[in-house]
């Protein structure tokens, strides 16, 4: 006897990149039916359901999905195919339901034992970038650090899925004596600015801002300024630090050694692998990949590389292997100033020009900056500073959290923000430092 199928049903796809809540109602007849995909871009899609044997399929081209299910007792359970790989996943019946998110009980919370002043500076270009300043109470600061954050539009606490790392990193160095400054970038929080057109190059330029403007305020050393940055902001830090021989440390957490195209061989299915996905056709969708990026980083102008880009996919698509309405987006992305900087970023040019305290921050099961690609490159470029200090902690993640996997998609499950094993390595480091 045939199971009934009819009904909504909902599940969650891992990437191993993002999470997501899939949500179809199943509308059978015979071997045959519609099924009725929730999409956020394009409403409700009417997509075509087919019966093989005991499997149920249904296919959603235009956001690169495929479902093939089969009923398992109260679930449907089965793959679905996203991109480039094919993950396993259940369905249960009924619309999604409200999670809450999980505490994060590391955030500081009022009343805190140390004062703090909203600040506001002019960034390299102009733009007013808004940030706090910190400062342990009822004492000179023992040195002062400015935080600069990972990639993408984030403010200045560094906040993701409810987590904010950067106000527990400033709460804990405020603790042990140090000011500390962080912003929103800008075009982000409350800064002004246009984040779209900004490279690495201008958040670099807009740190050296932040470091003048600490250099100006009563009760700090100019001379006892360091610098902290993670991901893309510890390159940031590098890049100031290295420019200014008057920065007093630099720390670097989770740094890259390697350009991102170094990585795709090994790497580029490492993500989805962690949560259960199968690469499909991984040769060819590397080769692409490769062929994509020489096609944007190589190319003499923005606008000549969003053309070569988008011949690329235009073949890709005409052979059934790429979303027509995704070309266009996809092929702007060549012309981004932060893209085409980064293409041609030297990830260990400034790291080689320190002279300054340096600790960099290796994480054990990061899958964005894996330690075994990128800390051999790290540490021959700081091999001619005898001050600087390589640490790989296990068990973390790129965030810096205890991690199962290291899949960026469980950032938001992990209650804890930062380990405090990472806390606890940074903020001695910082202090013994400053002893010295």
């Amino acid at each position: 006897m045939n199971q009934d199928i009819s009904g909504e049903w909902t599940g969650d796809l891992d990437t191993g990149s993002v999470k997501v809540t899939l949500n179809f109602k199943l509308e059978p007849i015979g071997d045959g039916g519609t099924a009725l995909l929730s999409t956020r871009s394009y409403g409700e899609l009417a997509l075509p359901l087919v019966r093989h044997g005991a499997r149920w399929r249904f296919d959603a081209a235009i956001v690169d999905i495929a479902l093939e299910l089969r009923p398992d007792g109260e679930h449907l359970v089965g793959d679905c195919r996203h991109f480039s790989a094919s993950y396993p996943m259940s369905f249960e019946r009924g619309p999604p339901q409200t999670r809450p998110r999980p505490p994060r009980p590391q955030t500081p919370q009022p009343p805190l034992p140390y004062a703090t002043e909203a600040i506001a500076f002019a960034g390299a270009d102009g733009s007013r970038l808004v940030g706090t300043l910190t400062r342990p109470a009822g004492q000179t600061p023992r040195g002062a650090v400015v935080l600069s954050s990972w990639f993408g539009r984030v403010d200045r606490d560094q906040r993701v899925l409810g987590h904010r790392p950067f106000a527990i990193w400033a709460d804990a160095m405020t603790r042990r004596g140090f000011a500390t400054l962080r912003y929103d970038k800008r075009g982000a929080g409350e800064s002004t600015g246009d984040f779209n057109q900004a490279s690495t190059g201008d958040f670099a330029a807009d740190l050296a801002e932040a470091v003048a403007f600490l250099k100006r305020q009563p009760g700090i050393d100019p001379g006892r300024i360091g610098l902290f940055g993670h991901s893309e902001g510890g390159h940031i830090s590098a890049d100031v630090a290295a420019a200014d021989p008057t920065i007093a440390f630099c720390v670097l957490l989770t740094p890259s050694g390697v350009p991102e195209e170094a990585m795709f061989d090994s790497e580029m299915f490492r993500g989805a692998m962690a949560v259960g996905g199968v690469p499909l056709h991984p040769e060819a969708t590397i080769a692409l990949a490769h062929e994509l990026a020489a096609a944007g980083r190589d190319a003499p102008t923005p606008e000549e590389g969003v053309a070569r880009t988008r011949a690329i996919l235009q073949r890709e698509a005409a052979a059934g292997r790429f979303a027509a309405d995704r070309i266009e987006p996809r092929a702007r992305m060549a012309a981004s100033p932060w893209r085409r900087y980064w293409w041609n970023y030297e990830h260990t040019k400034s790291l080689r020009a320190l002279t300054c305290p340096t600790l960099a921050v290796f994480a054990g099961r990061d899958l964005q900056t894996p330690p075994h690609h990128h800390a051999p490159n790290v540490g021959k470029a700081l091999a001619g500073n005898p001050l600087a200090e390589i640490v790989e902690l296990p068990d973390l993640n790129h965030f810096l959290q205890p991690a199962r996997t290291g899949a960026v998609s469980e950032y938001g499950d992990i209650e804890q923000t930062l380990a405090p094993k990472v806390i606890e390595t940074v903020c001695d480091w910082i202090s013994k430092v400053a002893e010295a």
